[in-house]
């Protein structure tokens, strides 16, 4: 095993965005499970979680784990790419419809919404697909589903490390996930049930705020003033 790795000056989250007790908690229980099932030996887990507590950034934990599971703790930080990787380069040309011939519908090819020194707002009616990737790297991100058109039952939110902000709002009867949304020295909040009413989306956030913070809500006193208008 090598040491903790020093991280590079790029732009790659996973190797710039400092790892907390959570990341590294999660880490030593991944490697007690292997012991436990024989994967590695008692020494090996020892090393291991020495080099776990020295850890500082995702792409060290990397290091550690790489053998024993196909969900690297850097893929939290980074677009996801594995259904790319799945499909078969052989498979045919499908037809889709031509709100589906634009990005955000194909978890390889997200929406990308970014914000650096200027906010970014998503509002009023606008087609809203699947699959969706924030990055409010300096600034802040709202999405603004009070008026969407979808019909999804789910929509997926990759939130890429930053330092700004990301603002989710939705209708009263849809229901926003934070499970799989990891935090830095960020702040995540909701004031949404995690389970909808009747049939209504879920969005599903994941990745990580990083230093930045996330809020989902549902409309306050100015949606509705817009919104009456």
């Amino acid at each position: 095993m090598t040491d903790a790795v020093s991280p590079p000056e790029d732009s790659d989250p996973a190797r710039t965005f400092r790892i907390g007790h959570k990341e590294r908690d999660e880490a030593i229980e991944m490697l007690r499970e292997a012991a436990g099932d024989g994967r590695i030996t008692v020494e090996e887990l020892d090393e291991r979680m020495e080099l776990v507590q020295r850890a500082k950034f995702p792409i060290d934990l990397d290091e550690v784990l790489s053998d024993l599971t196909t969900q690297l703790p850097s893929e939290r930080y980074r677009p996801r790419t594995e259904v790319a990787r799945r499909t078969p380069p052989s498979a045919p040309a499908r037809r889709l419809p031509p709100h589906q011939q634009t990005r955000g519908w194909d978890p390889s090819d997200p929406l990308v919404v970014k914000a650096t020194w200027e906010s970014e707002h998503r509002r009023g009616r606008w087609q809203v697909p699947p699959y969706i990737r924030a990055e409010p790297s300096m600034s802040n991100i709202e999405l603004n589903f009070l008026e969407a058109d979808t019909t999804l039952a789910t929509i997926d939110i990759e939130v890429v490390a930053g330092m700004g902000s990301l603002i989710v709002v939705v209708p009263e009867d849809w229901a926003v996930n934070v499970e799989d949304l990891s935090k830095s020295w960020g702040s995540v909040k909701t004031l949404v049930d995690a389970v909808p009413t009747g049939r209504a989306p879920t969005v599903v956030v994941g990745g990580s705020i990083g230093m930045g913070s996330f809020r989902a809500r549902y409309a306050n006193f100015f949606d509705r003033r817009r919104l009456a208008k």
